[in-house]
């Protein structure tokens, strides 16, 4: 009895086999039947897709490519690749003018910035970033023109700090950092009063018999002065540059533009001609066997 249904299941399978066989069979016979049929059509996709491949060649511009890094301490790098994909925008539409509104240069520069595109320390979209480290990240730019990297670096570091939410913080924090210079300001001018005090004190001990033996040591007095004009020429500083993004690294342009391959787009363009061309090829037979 086992047997007999091993027989049987075995058949079956070989039945199975040779029905799938001949199915691949087939559709292999319809397709080169199709595309004997209708050579003509692939011939004629072929020389339309590398018609293709050579036109894109020859309107393709010479690109000169950079990167910059950039790091910033206020809001979230998201925010900043959401701002940074509006000019990618402005730029793949060929809408010069509102991408030289935005980045307050002349259209003549806009027109020479071919793509631009955040990414993060990854290399993915910056804009879709929603980690919360303040890790640096990148703009990266194809340029028409390698001179006007060094116009656009600033311009965009000038563009993120414009930001509404941005231009608060900056204002708020530089408020509050004149206050901390007024402070110790005031502070140093006190200090420069005992400073004084204390001199004419020395300068006139020697004079007075009267005098009391002096016990004050000098040292934390200008210590604390020190310390406090550091930190106040510090704060200076910090304000006269205050920045919520600032660059790290500038755009570092190749001598020599980045052409796509003829070649490359020639095969890339041909092979998809021809794939179209047996598509249509392939429909035109099967509707006839209808």
């Amino acid at each position: 009895m086992d047997n007999s249904t091993d027989k049987i299941d075995l058949e079956g399978v070989r039945q199975y086999a040779s029905g799938l066989k001949n199915f691949y069979v087939g559709i292999v016979r319809f397709k080169l039947q199709a595309l004997r049929k209708y050579w003509y059509i692939l011939l004629l996709g072929i020389v339309l897709g590398a018609a293709w491949g050579w036109n894109i060649h020859r309107k393709a511009q010479p690109l000169y490519m950079g990167t910059a890094s950039f790091t910033y301490t206020e809001l979230h790098k998201k925010i900043y690749g959401e701002m940074i994909d509006k000019l990618r925008t402005l730029c793949l539409s060929h809408s010069y003018q509102a991408l030289a509104s935005q980045l307050i240069i002349q259209p003549e520069v806009a027109q020479k910035i071919a793509d631009i595109e955040a990414v993060n320390i990854d290399g993915s979209p910056l804009s879709d970033d929603i980690t919360q480290g303040k890790l640096p990240f990148y703009i990266r730019v194809k340029l028409t023109d390698r001179l006007v990297s060094e116009q656009l670096l600033v311009n965009l570091e000038q563009y993120m700090n414009d930001n509404h939410q941005a231009k608060v913080i900056i204002k708020n924090n530089s408020k509050s950092m004149r206050e901390k210079i007024a402070f110790f300001d005031h502070q140093l001018k006190k200090l420069d009063s005992l400073k004084n005090a204390y001199r004419f004190y020395m300068a006139n001990q020697g004079n007075n018999p009267n005098t009391t033996f002096n016990t004050f040591n000098p040292i934390n007095l200008y210590t604390e002065s020190e310390k406090y004009f550091n930190t106040k020429s510090d704060l200076e500083s910090a304000l006269e540059n205050y920045k919520v993004v600032k660059i790290l690294d500038g755009f570092v342009m190749a001598d020599y533009p980045y052409m796509p391959s003829l070649m490359g787009l020639l095969l890339k363009y041909t092979g998809l001609g021809f794939i179209i061309a047996a598509v249509i090829s392939l429909l035109l037979f099967g509707f006839k066997k209808l």
